[in-house]
């Protein structure tokens, strides 16, 4: 049976209005992790996104299928964050670039990331995307430091992969108590140290 031109329309301005809800109420339960809300609820989402709570559940298959539009939202973030870094040039250069962009975009993510890791546990696609960034970063780290990466073995790069990770930079944060720019120092001083004895 085919379907008039007014009734494409109708049907279109449908699709169109859910894609836009669906990207409102994923933008609103970042925004509102970022901002310190560690579970925040149905109501709080729909005051936030301007979406009733009776269409966040119609726009969302089941909690799965929320879970992976937060996580490749989020990721789209994080990839917006990630500056081009050098490849070439003094190690000093290169170390500061890398630092001063991770302190960053761990700064924006990790009200997010904490609560990602701990949904991860069951939730796969957060699990699968928290795998995701993390060969990014990795990514990042080999080539950054792929001249010295490549004339030594492969725990070099997983060393250096983890002085530079969310991890560490989460422990010195809240474990060890440093601001910032201590942390940021701790890890250019540990990445320094380990290119420099490669």
């Amino acid at each position: 049976m085919a379907v008039d031109a007014s009734e494409g329309a109708v049907l279109d301005g449908r699709v169109q209005r859910a894609v836009r809800s669906r990207a409102a109420v994923v933008d609103a339960i970042l925004d509102l992790l970022s901002e310190g809300h560690a579970q925040p609820t149905a109501q709080i989402v729909a005051e936030r996104s301007g979406v009733s709570v009776r269409s966040i559940f119609r726009l969302f298959d089941d909690m799965a299928s929320l879970h992976r539009a937060a996580a490749e939202r989020q990721v789209e973030r994080v990839m917006g964050l990630l500056v081009p870094l050098p490849s070439e040039g003094p190690v000093a250069d290169r170390v500061a670039a890398l630092v001063a962009n991770r302190r960053d975009v761990y700064e924006t993510i990790s009200p997010v990331r904490r609560v990602a890791v701990r949904a991860a546990a069951t939730s796969p696609p957060i699990a699968d995307e928290l795998r995701r960034v993390a060969e990014l970063f990795r990514g990042q780290v080999a080539s950054t430091f792929r001249a010295e990466v490549a004339g030594s073995g492969p725990e070099v790069l997983d060393a250096l992969d983890l002085v530079a990770s969310w991890e560490a930079w989460e422990r010195l944060r809240t474990v060890q108590g440093l601001d910032p720019g201590a942390a940021a120092g701790i890890v250019t001083v540990t990445l320094t140290a380990l290119l420099t004895t490669t």
